[in-house]
């Protein structure tokens, strides 16, 4: 089966080039950004930048609205997503951690109007982030917000799953008490299976896509089987040997892995799990480390013959789902969707497509050069410039070069909006836009 493993890069180390070209599902790069230039088509790849001088937490508690946080979040970040392109999803906030649903609710209105902000720049949302374990299963309603809105905004969910000290530990019958059985499921590891089937499903979002964006074996994961030490798979050999007569440690940890690659590929919704990680800026991250081990060579060889499926995001569109999660039935919804998006009468339209750094200059300069003579539409939005059904769909786009991803403005539209005639113009200054504009 193909697998869902892949890898969380902290920086350039030992053997994850190779990994990468193996054909894992997702990467994710917290610091060298560039090496995402890299990876193969059809790799995940997300993006984080570490916020350090303050947390959602932080940002609510000082009296911040949703979206005055986001703002400034975003506002942080954003000359790190323009100068790494290539990169579409990125992550917000790191493990925030809630308490009530009123903070939940104020997080999940915050992520709305983040990936509202991330699309107007071309850009995707990986939302949640949750750590391991949290948030409580009860506060997942008041989030339901945020993943109605990440199907509109093609974003996925994002999770940690750790367990020490196996992977499987928590999961099904290995439990603190004997009697308990979890079945499939977990309370650290394939907890995702919980908040799933208990909240996304009934509620018609099932089809949200879900990346564990860390996973791995984590020493402050508890509780833990009573005499199991605390530690990662670096630590753990001589508890595996006399516990379980495993005498490779790399090994034993490789078969854990194995084993939740083998659980998530039973769910359609799983894009994969990032396993934390490779490579180090040293304590205590160089603990978890497996570059340049016989875990990393074992997995390369894992992915050589067993590569992941090409990433593609594909869930129904929110009104297209019954009530409750019932499956969508395209016959009963012919009728009434027959005409929609429909123009009242045929015309011909030209977009003036701006790129995502634009700001009110340049869109002055757009109209300054078009409107007396053709009153062009003018905007930002990508694929506002080419949605419709029309018999004349033409976009010019504006510095093409400036807009993020690995696919060009050109091709975009091949893919999703084809019959659409593009051309681009460069411009340093709105001036030169106008005069530009002006002289078509």
């Amino acid at each position: 089966m193909p697998t869902k493993l892949g890898a969380h890069v902290l920086r350039a180390a030992e053997d994850v080039g190779e990994y990468i070209q193996a054909g894992p599902a997702v990467v994710k790069f917290v610091r060298d950004w560039g090496m995402a230039r890299d990876v193969p088509g059809g790799v995940l790849v997300i993006g984080r930048k570490c916020q350090d001088d303050y947390d959602a937490q932080h940002q609510m508690s000082t009296g911040k609205t949703p979206r005055e946080a986001a703002e400034q979040f975003v506002r942080d970040q954003k000359t790190t997503y323009q100068a790494n392109s290539v990169i579409e999803y990125w992550e917000g906030h790191n493990e925030p951690v809630w308490n009530t649903e009123e903070e939940m609710g104020w997080y999940a209105h915050f992520e709305v109007e983040r990936m509202r902000m991330m699309t107007d720049m071309g850009l995707k949302c990986v939302i949640g982030n949750f750590a391991t374990g949290s948030p409580a299963l009860a506060l997942w309603p008041a989030f339901l917000p945020a993943l109605r809105a990440a199907k509109e905004h093609q974003a996925i969910l994002g999770l940690h799953e750790y367990s020490c000290p196996w992977m499987w530990w928590m999961t099904g019958k290995h439990q603190m008490d004997p009697e308990e059985d979890q079945g499939d499921e977990g309370w650290t590891t394939l907890r995702y299976r919980k908040i799933y089937r208990q909240y996304l499903i009934p509620n018609g979002l099932g089809d949200v896509p879900l990346a564990i964006t860390e996973c791995g074996i984590d020493p402050l994961v508890n509780p833990k089987p009573p005499g199991a030490p605390s530690g990662t798979w670096r630590h753990l050999g001589r508890f595996w040997a006399d516990h379980e007569d495993e005498h490779n440690k790399a090994d034993y940890y490789f078969r854990q892995l194995v084993w939740y690659d083998e659980e998530m590929q039973k769910d359609d919704y799983v894009v994969g799990a990032t396993i934390f990680t490779w490579g180090s800026f040293g304590k205590p991250w160089s603990d978890f480390d497996i570059a340049g081990t016989d875990v990393a060579k074992k997995l390369i060889a894992y992915t050589e013959a067993n590569p992941a499926r090409p990433f593609e995001y594909r869930v129904r569109p929110s009104d297209e789902e019954g009530e409750e999660g019932e499956a969508f039935d395209e016959e009963s919804e012919e009728g009434e969707k027959e005409g929609r998006g429909l123009p009242r009468v045929q015309y011909e339209r030209t977009y003036v497509l701006l790129p995502p750094s634009a700001d009110a200059a340049w869109a002055r300069a757009a109209v300054e050069g078009s409107w007396d003579k053709r009153h062009y539409t003018i905007g930002s939005s990508a694929d506002d410039a080419g949605i419709g059904d029309l018999n004349a769909r033409r976009v010019i786009a504006v510095n093409s070069q400036e807009w993020p991803g690995p696919t060009s403005l050109r091709d975009f539209y091949k893919k999703h909006y084809p019959g659409v005639e593009y051309t681009s113009i460069t411009a340093e200054t709105p001036a030169e836009l106008a005069q530009k504009l002006a002289d078509l």
